[in-house]
Order: C-alpha cells, then structure tokens, then sequence
C-alpha cells in the first residue's frame, strides 16, 4: 500500500479509536440540521482512518497558518477561484448578525435552531444561526444589484439556499480547512504520496460569488489551482513557509495566470450531487479537467446543472464532462463504467495533479440522497472504487517522469453510521493500487540489477 498521509484539524489522540465526544460548542452546530453533521463527520472519518491505517501520517497544519488575521489571509488565498468581497463577508458575517443583538429578524434565523426569547428579539438571547429570507437576482446584470451593508441582506445576495447557515465558528472553521489544503497540497507534492485532506465543510458547490448546498468556500477549486501554482516552473515554492509555519509572506498568484507553462490539473467529483461550484468557476478554462458523475438534474439537486452536453465554454469547451446516473445506479451495472469513462478521459486531458472530490452519499440509505433518489453502493464497492481510480493513475503514472500528486478533499456524506468505513475504503483501495504498481516496479529494478550483475 502506497504511503497515507492526512491532513486534518482536531486529530484523535493516536490509538483513540473511540470517537472522543465533540466539544459543547462545537457539537451544538451540528444540531441545527437533521442531516447535515460536518463536524461528526469529519471526526468519525479521522477516527476510522486512524483505526484501519494505523501506520499512516496524520498531521494537523501548523497552528498559525490558520490564525487570523495575518496567518491565513483567506480572500487572497481564495482570490484566484472566488469574489473576494463573498470570503470576507463569510469571515465576518456572525460578528455583525451577533452585533445586532435584539434587531434579529426572526426571518432571517434557521427556525430549527430559533428559540422564543430569540425569535422574540431578548438581547440575552444567544444569537440563532443566520440564513437568508429572500434571494438575489441571477448576476447576468451587476449593475442591478450589489450586496447591502446590512448582513441580514448580504446573506440573500451570497448565498442560494435557505438551509446552509452562519454560526459562530465557521470562520475559525473555514480559516482551518483553508490550512488543511494548503498544508495537503504541499505534502502531496513534496512526497507525491496519496493524500487525504479532511476538511469540516465540503465546498463543491459554492461557485465563485455564491455559496450553498452546506458549502461555503470550494476547497476543492484551491486545491486545484495551488497544485498548479506548486508545478509551474519558477513559481513552485511551499505554500505553507518558514518556520513560523504561516502561509507563505511571499505567496502569491500570477499576475498572467496563462504565462509561461501552467500544469494541467484534473478534478474528479465522486459526491452523489454535482459539483455544480467547481463546474461554473472552471467552466471556461483549458487548463483544468473538472469530471463529476452524480444523480441526474432532473431528480437531484442541485437540479438544473449537471447535464451531459453543459461541457464547458470558449477556451474550456470540453473539459467539463458531466455523467449523469439515474436513481438507483449500482456499482457494477451503472457506476463503475461511469468512473472508467471519467478515468480515461483524465488520463487523455494528460493531468499532471488530480484532485479528487471525495463525496460518500452515494451509499444506499443516505439520508439526503433517499428524499428524492439515491443510488445502492455499499460495502465492498467502495474498496473497489478507490482500487479502480487507483489503477488508472497507477497505469498513467507508468508512463510519466514521475507520478502525479493526488488529493482528496472532503466533500459531503450523510449516513454517520458508515460514513468513516466508506472513506477509509475509498483511500486505501486506491492507496492499494498505487502501492502495488510501486511494489512491482521495485521488483523489476531488482530483477533488471540482478540480471545485469
């Protein structure tokens, strides 16, 4: 098995195989959705990955590149895949719906989570998490409309939904997956080991200026425009820098991002719902393969998007390749020749780094697939899917100069009772591969020495 490395904040102490209950604060954000349990989630994968793999690396980012304000600078760390103005509005949205104080509109709270003294405006009421009451126009237009100062009306021009909220630590949560990927992409491409990045919140749905679906920042997007940064020649340093262990002083973005060679990177979108984020802010560029297989649009949220024949525009026409399944889609008979077809058209765009959005709700009885559809994967089929996507890139990694970094980025997954099991299959499937492609290489070498001698 090719080495393991994951990158997480929050780790389990070493040989915790218990799941350690989470803090009281940070537990009662999980509450507010009957489904949706981020933080759960991220704790129950590290504690199966831990179990299953005990010789893997596990490593949190160095604790001042997620420090705010100078550690992480998130709107220009993310400035290059989304509206800065959207990041900071992210980062400083609780303060100012918590600043409010007895002016909350009980409109403008997750009923779920309203309590009477809230909802009645008491000032010592804790403040309920913020979404939006209203939605903006579509930004064919930006003339028409811009977001208010006021939060309670930013909210509605950001974000698309009415189910993802603000609470009071997800901007310490978002300044810490940031870190996770700057820290995993720098692994990834200092060892050129499978690397797993657990983030707390998936992003593949929050486009460039609009977050939802449960994400609020595409960490899959970042990944893949740092490894581009990491590989282009002249411009490769570390991201995560010095001793001091904070993002780089001297970090960057190109100020010509097409200058000079710029490595083409591939994501492969493996959640139930389409990466509808990650396809519209990479929909027009030649230099990044966005693939996601997903339940078709006309069932499945994010609806609308997803289609076959939506493969990209202008310089990207083609390097969006949606594959859409019906409900009900099995490993054998629907999924697997889905992911071979999505595999050989990364291996052909000639990828030089694969990102890999890492999505367990495909699993039968998943709590928000089942509402409208739901595919039946389960058990031994995720072992399979990781060992198929590995076998590829194994086979494609042959044939190059050196093998490609590879990242998983977390993205959604709803069925807490087998959701650790599934990712810790998926990574060492195609950990398996990777490692035996590395085994029989070695093996050769020795045969060929041998021989020689």
């Amino acid at each position: 098995m090719a080495r393991l490395h994951v990158i997480s904040s929050e780790l389990p102490p070493p040989g915790d195989t218990t799941s350690a209950p989470l803090a009281a604060g940070v537990a009662a954000n999980d509450e507010f959705d009957r489904h949706n349990k981020p933080r759960l989630r991220q704790r129950l994968i590290l504690t199966a990955l831990q179990e299953r793999y005990p010789d893997a690396s596990f490593a949190a980012p160095p604790p001042a590149a997620a420090a705010a304000p100078d550690g992480c600078d998130l709107p220009r760390l993310y400035g290059r895949v989304h509206d800065e103005q959207m990041v900071a509005f992210l980062l400083d949205a609780w303060s100012q719906w918590e600043a409010m104080g007895p002016r909350w509109d009980r409109d403008n709270c997750l009923p779920s989570a309203t309590t009477a003294d809230a909802a009645d405006g008491n000032q010592d009421a804790s403040p309920p998490p913020l979404v939006p009451c209203h939605s903006a126009f579509r930004r064919g237009n930006s003339n028409i409309e811009r977001p208010s100062s006021n939060v309670m009306g930013a909210i509605g021009y950001y974000c698309t939904d009415f189910i993802t909220p603000i609470v009071a630590t997800l901007a310490g949560e978002l300044r810490q997956d940031a870190a996770i990927i700057c820290s995993a992409v720098d692994r990834a491409c200092d060892t050129r080991d499978v690397v797993y990045a657990v983030t707390t919140h998936p992003g593949h749905h929050a486009s460039a200026d609009c977050f939802g679906g449960y994400c609020y920042l595409n960490n899959a997007a970042l990944c893949a425009r740092l490894l581009q940064r990491r590989l282009e020649p002249g411009t490769g340093d570390r991201i995560i820098g010095g001793e001091d262990g904070k993002i780089a002083s001297n970090f960057s973005w190109n100020d010509s991002p097409r200058r000079g060679v710029i490595a083409p990177v591939a994501i492969l979108d493996i959640d139930y719902h389409c990466g509808n984020g990650t396809a519209s802010i990479f929909y027009g560029d030649f230099d990044v393969l966005f693939c996601s297989i997903h339940c078709t649009p006309d069932v499945e949220y994010p609806w609308n998007t997803g289609y076959e024949d939506q493969n990209g525009a202008g310089a990207g026409k083609g390097e969006t390749l949606h594959i859409p399944l019906a409900p009900g889609a099995s490993w054998e008979n629907s999924y697997k020749p889905a992911l071979e077809k999505a595999l050989r058209a990364i291996v052909e765009f000639g990828a030089n780094a694969l990102v890999v959005s890492i999505g367990l709700d495909t699993h039968e009885g998943d709590k928000v697939a089942v509402n409208r559809g739901g595919f039946e994967l389960s058990g031994k089929d995720y072992y399979q899917m990781g060992r198929c996507m590995g076998s590829h890139i194994a086979k494609f990694d042959a044939d190059a100069e050196d093998d490609m970094p590879v990242v998983f980025v977390q993205e959604g997954g709803y069925r807490i009772d087998v959701v650790g099991s599934v990712a810790a299959d998926v990574v060492g499937g195609f950990a398996a591969a990777i490692g035996e492609r590395k085994q029989n290489e070695t093996e050769q070498k020795k045969r060929r020495l041998m021989k020689d001698s």
